[in-house]
């Protein structure tokens, strides 16, 4: 029997396969960061480690609830959203937690695609920083992860690493 698939749900899949490249690249970088290094950032406004695996995490959740079609979970004022982002949530502490809420958070943001239909590409999803078509913002959570796992990549230059953790 063959199957057919339409333009919208070929997007949809070269969304999810960008989405777990993206979480493997950011997973396989934070595996490398030394235990002492999960919490060491190198200026007081910059994030650790830890805080940028886990603000990944959030933001996950956050774009999973914009594409099951519920609305923004945040502030709708950008700059208060922005400090709602910087909160790590209590509990999310250790290396270990952090990778579960993030595969937890990636599993949800896939669970939010799969019921996406290729009507709903074409509807607009409102947000504190912008009213964009979900076909734009499917596509941001694997850029975002790839983007902070760059982050942690550059930290990890700080103290010598200079391997590329692909």
């Amino acid at each position: 029997m063959e199957t057919i698939t339409s333009p919208a749900m070929e997007s949809i899949d070269r969304t999810k396969s960008a989405l777990s490249s993206s979480q493997h690249l950011l997973l396989s970088t934070f595996s490398c960061v030394p235990d002492e290094k999960l919490n060491w950032s190198p200026a007081p406004t910059a994030r650790t480690p830890l805080q940028i695996a886990v603000h990944c995490a959030a933001a996950n959740f956050a774009f999973a609830t914009l594409l099951e079609g519920d609305p923004w979970p945040l502030s709708m004022d950008s700059a208060q959203a922005i400090e709602q982002m910087r909160v790590v949530p209590p509990g999310i502490d250790t290396r270990e937690a952090v990778v579960n809420y993030l595969e937890d958070s990636t599993a949800a943001v896939v669970a939010a695609l799969n019921k996406a239909m290729p009507e709903t590409l074409d509807t607009m999803v409102v947000t504190a920083f912008a009213e964009l078509p979900y076909s734009f913002w499917m596509t941001v959570p694997a850029d975002h992860m790839a983007g902070h796992a760059r982050q942690i990549d550059y930290l990890e230059t700080t103290w010598g690493d200079l391997a590329d953790h692909r």
